[in-house]
């Protein structure tokens, strides 16, 4: 009883704050707000790339069904999404949940862990068997697949080719990179035009990420469960990595999402490595056009497992079952997400998504042509990245394991003992992974 006390006062905070801070969140809705009661409710994050997907999807979905209820897409941060459904799902007060929520891909098995009959299972209404392996794994849970697998998160190396030209560098020199070139072009650019590589944030690691599942590993092991940290070479050599751009002058520090968008939209930055969601922010400022270029992400060294290829983040739509209109809305984000190619074809249009789909060339826009990026075919070439991304179990406690590592790196940045930092990091990753 006293949990449950906790919980609805921790509830009654909650909504009373979700009220005073409503004018603060972007709301997109199909018809007027006084008909919120009656709408389907779809919590998302980035107004750039998944809550404008949404709110297309709303807008095609509502021309084909006139009778349809409401749409109504709220923009939320990752974590607040996933807080305020957790805390209202423990509290059962389904009355306040949304229809349809967004899970980044690191998140999904803790969630469905603890929630999985909260979620509708979609294994009837989905054919799971044409998206990407790596992608379709991530949404199941005991044998049932929750999940419309949505971006596939594919990493590139994406580069302003009017800076490296600056410094003598053409489009011929940023191929087939390995980390150590990389970093040389990086150092000359530094030093010809005074603007640094890409940004670092050293409260967030996506970098590290990328750079360990090029390498086909994780932050746990093949099992989703046992910590692999210690003796994990390609963690290893990620971090020594991340280590040599911060001493070589080649990152930005930027700290949060938004520093890091405004630190390529203003040019403050050569490069940027990331997932491939990331175009839409790319591509907000059109004074660059022409200007920006895609390649593969940089090779790791002396590791017989890497290929320039990963992935970073991705995410999957999601059904919550006790919500006011679970089958409706399952209906909507089945169709358009997982059934309606004439949609997808006008996602890669418009945001730039790089579908979870095996094969892209069912839909008309694979190979077009992107005249922001210099006429490179985009979509094609990410899809040929997308193809060699190692599969590696992400388990259900990547962000825990890494707030750990991100607290014992900060340390040896100073100290400069690698081994002892790694050997902290696993005794209390250990902890973590058996709770």
């Amino acid at each position: 009883m006293r949990k449950r006390f906790v919980a609805i006062a921790l509830l009654v905070a909650v909504l009373l704050s979700m009220i005073a801070c409503g004018s603060s969140r972007t709301q997109v809705t199909s018809e007027s707000v006084e008909k919120k009661d009656d709408s389907i409710r779809i919590w998302a994050w980035d107004d750039t790339f998944n809550a404008k997907a949404a709110k297309l999807a709303a807008e095609n979905y509502r021309k084909k069904h006139p009778q349809a209820p409401h749409i109504e897409v709220t923009t939320k941060e990752r974590e607040e999404i996933l807080s305020d459904v957790k805390l209202l799902l423990s509290s059962q007060v389904y009355d306040q949940l949304p229809d349809v929520i967004m899970i980044e891909d690191y998140d999904v098995q803790d969630v469905l862990q603890n929630y999985e009959e909260e979620f509708v299972a979609l294994d009837d209404r989905v054919d799971y068997d044409k998206y990407v392996d790596y992608k379709r794994k991530l949404v199941e849970h005991d044998g049932k697949s929750y999940g419309i697998p949505f971006d596939c998160g594919t990493a590139a190396l994406f580069y302003r080719l009017d800076i490296l030209e600056q410094a003598g560098f053409s489009e011929a020199d940023m191929q087939n990179l390995t980390w150590s070139r990389y970093m040389e072009i990086g150092q000359q650019v530094y030093q010809k035009t005074g603007i640094p590589m890409l940004t670092l944030d050293p409260t967030d690691l996506p970098l590290v990420r990328i750079i360990m599942q090029s390498c086909g590993r994780w932050y746990v092991g093949e099992d989703g469960v046992t910590a692999d940290i210690r003796d994990n070479k390609a963690l290893r050599q990620a971090l020594e990595i991340y280590t040599k751009l911060l001493k070589k002058n080649l990152g930005m520090s930027v700290n949060g999402w938004n520093e890091f968008i405004s630190a390529f939209q203003n040019g403050e930055v050569a490069s940027v490595i990331s997932g491939g969601w990331v175009l839409s922010s790319i591509k907000e400022n059109q004074a660059q056009s022409g200007l920006w270029r895609v390649t593969r992400i940089p090779l790791v060294e002396n590791n017989k497992d890497a290929v320039p290829a990963s992935n970073v983040g991705g995410s999957a739509w999601y059904i919550l079952k006790n919500s006011a209109h679970a089958d409706v809305a399952a209906d909507f984000t089945t169709e358009m997400f997982a059934e309606d190619a004439e949609f997808m074809n006008t996602l890669v249009e418009q945001i730039g998504i790089m579908p979870s789909l095996k094969d892209l060339s069912v839909l008309e826009s694979y190979r077009n042509t992107d005249a922001f990026f210099g006429g490179q075919s985009v979509t094609r070439l990410l899809n040929g990245f997308a193809s060699v991304v190692p599969t590696v179990n992400y388990g259900s406690k990547t962000y825990e394991i890494e707030d750990i590592l991100e607290s014992e790196f900060q340390n040896e940045l100073s100290n400069g003992n690698m081994d002892s930092c790694l050997k902290r990091v696993q005794m209390k990753a250990e902890a973590v992974a058996r709770e």
